[in-house]
């Protein structure tokens, strides 16, 4: 008998998407294996709505931050949840790690299709590259300038560094994770120079239209974007991961095991 085939793993940031969070999960749960939602302090229905499709389905993790910490936090959480399965065995360390958007934008069809061509080619990150044509010129006009400014930092072609639909394999999380720090809307730029420069096997070139533009990043998000890329070079150069014992990363280990520990319940 071979392997067994990799389990998927959804990681869902959610803030205030009472409106498509249902829909979407409707969706998604036939196409994963497990769940892993984190609310980021929604003041709407999302919270209810999570805790309902926990208890009608198992394999469902929830963590909840009491405040806003915006999507990067919100991803970063999921990771460290991911990684603290990943310590117990709870998921192995082949399996597919997915980042989904709560809001109704990622074709989660494709799925399947990505899985198996991580498993095909054996890789170690799948990144969508996006068809643009439902978004507005100067996002696109960023978009490429970030791509570009990725492919030159990291060494690697990235045609849509930005692309927060993401396929990662769980070994992966002790490559990037002490350099991930999370910030502001950094996470996309700083996952893809990360795992690059740290030699993973990547592919950015599985094409997917995306079925709503869904407006909320500034130039000043743009910026501080264009900033954490250098910062993420030097780190991983120097070797400079991140402190275990940092105020907001403490928090999220005491809610990560207050999820493992109240799962199913």
């Amino acid at each position: 008998m071979g392997p067994a085939p990799a389990r998927r793993i959804a990681i869902v940031p959610v803030y205030n998407e009472e409106d498509t969070l249902g829909c979407v999960l409707q969706e998604l749960a036939p196409l994963v294996d497990c769940l892993i939602l984190v609310d980021d302090g929604s003041r709407d229905a999302s919270a209810a709505i999570m805790r309902d499709w926990q208890r009608r389905l198992p394999g469902i993790w929830i963590c909840s931050h009491r405040e806003n910490r915006g999507m990067a936090q919100a991803l970063k959480t999921g990771f460290f949840l991911a990684e603290r399965l990943l310590a117990v065995a709870t998921i192995g360390p082949e399996d597919i790690l997915i980042n989904v958007d709560a809001d109704g934008q990622h074709p989660l069809e494709v799925i399947p299709a990505a899985a198996a061509r991580m498993e095909s080619e054996d890789l170690d990150v799948l990144l969508v590259d996006r068809d643009f044509s439902l978004y507005p010129r100067f996002k696109v006009a960023g978009n490429r300038l970030l791509s570009a400014l990725a492919r030159a930092i990291s060494g690697f072609p990235y045609s849509d560094v930005e692309s927060g639909f993401r396929f990662i394999r769980a070994r992966c999380l002790d490559r990037f994770l002490p350099f991930f720090t999370g910030w502001r809307y950094s996470c996309a730029q700083e996952i893809a120079v990360i795992t690059a420069l740290q030699g993973l096997r990547i592919r950015n070139d599985f094409p997917v239209r995306i079925r709503c533009y869904r407006p909320g990043t500034t130039i000043l998000d743009g910026f501080a974007v264009f900033v954490m890329s250098f910062w993420c070079l030097l780190r991983v150069r120097a070797g400079c991961r991140s402190s275990p014992g940092r105020a907001r990363d403490h928090l999220a280990a005491v809610e990560i095991e207050a999820a493992v520990r109240g799962h199913g319940q």
